[in-house]
Parts: structure tokens; sequence; C-alpha cells
């Protein structure tokens, strides 16, 4: 089974999953971060953000871990934070190619035989939490919340029926983080029960 970790810049979601995992002992259980922004500068290939290359570089790995979910680790829980729902997001965002390609190529990987045992867990923030800038990768240049939450929330509301097709035993589940101890606590228990559902 895979859990998605997804939501916009700036949620929380590697603070959360750094607090679930400090007390996570179940070895079925399994961390996965593809270091992307890392990669396309230490590999030089920022220069094709503009374009589909960037765009099927990050695609081909999450294919990889979907089918891989049905093979090798298909006995495992793999906790996987940002993936395909943030790649097709941020190719909309950058306009790497036209939003309609992109959204049929969503939905075809939706309607596969890969994208099944999957939970997304989509994380927000409450609305009166702002946060700084971290100077934390090249992307930071392009960030804007409002118009990432705009798109997560279309595709969202677009592929609903795939997201939490039970026949395939998909699901979606959202979470709010207030960036407090609460949260924190809550995140733990929703992940666990999600982990032992």
């Amino acid at each position: 089974m895979i859990i998605f970790i997804e939501g916009c810049r700036n949620v929380g979601k590697t603070t959360l999953l750094e607090e679930f995992f400090k007390q996570n002992t179940d070895e079925r259980v399994v961390y996965y971060k593809f270091y992307f922004a890392k990669y396309i500068e230490a590999f030089d290939i920022v220069k094709h953000d503009s374009g589909p290359g960037v765009h099927y570089f990050s695609i081909a790995n999450v294919l990889t871990i979907l089918e891989l979910n049905q093979t090798l680790l298909k006995d495992k829980i793999l906790i996987f934070d940002r993936s395909i729902f943030s790649a097709y997001t941020w190719s909309i965002l950058r306009e790497r190619m036209s939003k309609e390609t992109l959204l049929q190529e969503f939905k075809k990987i939706l309607e596969s035989e890969l994208y099944q045992d999957c939970t997304l867990l989509f994380l927000d923030r409450a609305k009166e939490i702002t946060t700084k800038e971290r100077g934390k990768d090249y992307f930071d240049q392009f960030e804007n919340y409002s118009k990432e939450k705009e798109i997560f929330s279309s595709i969202l509301n677009d592929f609903t029926e795939n997201i939490e097709d039970s026949t395939k035993n998909n699901h979606l589940v959202t979470f709010k983080n207030n960036f407090d101890r609460e949260s924190i606590d809550d995140f733990i228990k929703l992940l666990s029960s999600l982990i032992n559902k």
C-alpha cells in the first residue's frame, strides 16, 4: 500500500512526517521521498524546467514506485512524501505542457492498474497561518500558495472518482495542520489509523 502525503509547499508535510517516524515501530512502514529539486539542480536539468523534460523526469520515478507497490514492495506500507499529485500540479503551474494534455495523461494513470491500493492524505494549513521564506530550493522563486492550492483543488475535484475508488482500494483523506503540538499528535494518530486499517 502507498500513502501519498500531498499538499502545497509550506503546509508542514515533512515536519509532520518526521514526528511520525520518531515514534513509528512498524517495520512494514517505509518512508520514501524523491529529492526532485536536489537532482534537477545537481544534474543541471533545471534548464529544462519550462518543458516536458522535467515533468517526465518526475513522472518516471512515480510510475516506478507505483509498479514496485505491486511487486517488490507489496508487503510494505510506503509513505511517499510528495508524489504524482504534486508532479502534475507543478507541471500545470510551471506550464511545462498544456493543461489539457497533462490532465488527460494524469487521468490515464489514475484509471490504470498502477493506481491501486493508494491513499492520498492531503494536507492543508489553517487560513490564519503564514509562513516565511525558507530558501529551500530552486522552486522557492515560483512558490505561490494560492495558485498551487487552486490547482490541487481542481485536480482533487476532477478526479475524485479515481482517487476514492474503493473497488481498487483507493482513498482520499484530508488533514488541516495548525502548526501546533495538537496537530502533530492528531497527524500521528491519523497516519497510524490509515496504516492499520
